[in-house]
């Protein structure tokens, strides 16, 4: 019964309660007293007592409002209204051209035949041609120059390379062939071709130190093979023997 809020006390209905009520409020003073004879009543309001000037002194007037333009400066006085526009053209002519007046003449064929006999005008100062000029169909001088340095510096070349041939030939130093030195220019190509393709072959990214050196290396290997292309490409190719080829050939003498 306890659990399910029902008791048989609960039969007989509690008393109602009934709270009193207060005392009604009444001033201690006593009501018949005019709050105007207090110093800080509000009956009368003293000069200069609030904050600001008095009210109704700050009253807009309804003909002082502010106007369009009214605070901008006043344009200066644009003077007599008697200047005149500086003329773009000339007045027309007063005379009235005759009308009606038709011509025969064709201007098309009359300008045609007028340029046609007309005399070409003279230039003042016109630069001479080049057929009338004193050199012309002549070699000029500089060339000449040109190409006796180019043969004189050929023919010192060559002497010295006939003198280096003759002093070498008792030092070991012998003039390579043509055929030997087409030989080993085909040899060397295939070389650096050989090169080339494994250099193209390697992978972009050099992430190792292997990878590094190796690349390093196929690049100075080309730049060598290329330098000695380079060498043997001329005409004249000193070698110098080595000393066993040297000691059999003096053997055989």
């Amino acid at each position: 019964m306890m659990e399910s809020g029902e008791s048989v006390y609960a039969l007989i209905p509690p008393a109602v309660e009934t709270k009193q009520r207060p005392p009604i409020y009444r001033s201690l003073q006593p009501g018949e007293v005019d709050p105007s004879q207090f110093e800080m009543g509000c009956g009368t309001v003293k000069k200069a007592a609030t904050f600001g000037p008095p009210r109704g002194t700050l009253k807009p007037s309804t003909n002082t409002y502010l106007r369009k333009h009214s605070k901008e400066p006043a344009l200066p006085d644009p003077g007599p209204l008697s200047q005149t526009k500086a003329k773009l053209k000339p007045d027309l002519p007063k005379d009235r051209p005759i009308m009606g007046l038709v011509s025969a003449k064709n201007f098309v064929t009359a300008n045609a035949i007028e340029n046609i006999l007309a005399s070409p005008k003279k230039l003042k100062d016109a630069p001479p041609l080049a057929t009338q000029k004193k050199d012309y169909g002549k070699v000029p001088g500089y060339l000449t120059k040109v190409k006796d340095q180019v043969k004189r510096e050929k023919e010192h070349i060559e002497h010295l390379t006939q003198k280096m041939m003759h002093d070498g030939a008792s030092d070991g130093i012998r003039h390579m062939s043509e055929e030997e030195r087409q030989e080993l220019i085909v040899g060397l190509k295939q070389k650096w071709q050989r090169i080339n393709e494994a250099y193209q072959k390697m992978s972009f990214t050099l992430d190792t130190g292997t990878k590094k050196a190796k690349k390093e290396q196929y690049e100075a290997e080309l730049a060598q093979i290329e330098k000695d292309i380079e060498t043997l490409s001329r005409r004249v190719v000193l070698v110098a023997e080595e000393p066993t080829t040297r000691m059999e050939s003096l053997r055989l003498r």
